[in-house]
């Protein structure tokens, strides 16, 4: 019986699959590339169950709240300001899972 009901309440949580980490930005996550057919492999079995969280920077260093605010002051080409759209949405591979993935800012 618990077998059954873990099978009905799982959910896969994906986090940051975005262009912004793929591609050689500021932030550019080299394991991200290696990882991705992987977390594709998994996301193409049950999209359905398959949660999105999607990192979007401030849209100026001065939109920083707190200490975020030197972050971003180091890292200016990191705000929505000076990002090309794209770059905050998830890689192709992935996005073509929305919905029936859900999607979370």
């Amino acid at each position: 019986m618990l077998d059954r009901e873990l099978d009905r309440r799982w959910a896969h949580i994906c986090v940051d699959m975005q262009n912004l980490f793929a591609e050689e930005t500021d932030w550019h996550a080299p394991w991200l590339k290696r990882v991705l057919p992987a977390v594709e492999m998994l996301v193409e079995r049950s999209a359905e169950r398959t949660i999105f969280t999607r990192f979007v920077p401030p849209e100026t260093p001065g939109h920083a709240v707190g200490a975020r605010q030197d972050y971003y002051e180091r890292w200016p080409g990191m705000t929505r300001e000076k990002l090309p759209p794209e770059l905050i949405d998830f890689v192709p591979a992935l996005k073509r899972f929305v919905p029936p993935a859900r999607a979370f800012d």
